[in-house]
């Protein structure tokens, strides 16, 4: 998103919360929401967009949590397992996919999913 010139422009950052413990230190999300859905869950997908839209004081936040593999981790996902949130100015979008294996090919259809679900809700914006 930042190799096009002129990027700061449109793009503000980003936080990899990869980690479960990073999720509830950096991004505020409740250990009781993780212990109760899961940190692979639409529930904590639509928390970490809503987070990441604040800290960075944007119309648009894109958040994925899931299981790319080889095996599980904090959760009981299926390995390809991923959760794409997308908070708007109007709400918050999620959506769950399993992308299937390998891990290499998760990770991509991931980026190409959530780039997509924010050129779709950018296009619905009307031009001022």
């Amino acid at each position: 998103m930042s190799a096009v010139p002129g990027a700061s422009n449109y793009f503000k950052g980003s936080v990899v919360s990869y980690a479960t413990e990073t999720k509830i230190k950096v991004l505020g999300i409740a250990p009781e929401l993780i212990e109760k859905y899961s940190v692979v869950s639409a529930e904590v997908a639509q928390a970490m967009a809503l987070s990441i839209r604040k800290i960075m004081e944007t119309d648009f936040a894109i958040a994925t949590t899931g299981n790319a593999g080889p095996s599980k981790g904090d959760s009981e996902a299926e390995v390809g397992t991923v959760f794409i949130a997308l908070a708007t100015p109007n709400e918050v979008i999620v959506q769950e996919f399993n992308f299937g294996q390998p891990r290499e090919k998760v990770l991509e259809r991931a980026v190409n999913k959530s780039l997509e679900m924010l050129q779709k809700e950018i296009l619905k914006m009307p031009f001022e």
